[in-house]
């Protein structure tokens, strides 16, 4: 689903089930995704909001 892929979230509590999960029979039923590519996407999701945040903040900055 598409909807699950761009939410945010779902990338940070995959990565919390991953370590939670670790070791058990259970983990590969549980998680999603690969750990490296939920703390990639948690980063990417994170920079891409901090630049777009910035950049409206800046803008209305100027609009005074």
């Amino acid at each position: 689903m598409l909807l699950n892929r761009i939410m945010p979230m779902t990338y940070c509590l995959d990565l919390v089930r991953a370590v939670v999960y670790r070791g058990s029979a259970e983990y590969e039923s549980v998680i999603m995704f690969n750990p490296a590519l939920n703390f990639a996407a948690i980063t990417a999701l994170t920079v891409v909001c901090l630049v777009i945040g910035t950049y409206f903040i800046a803008q209305s900055e100027k609009n005074r």
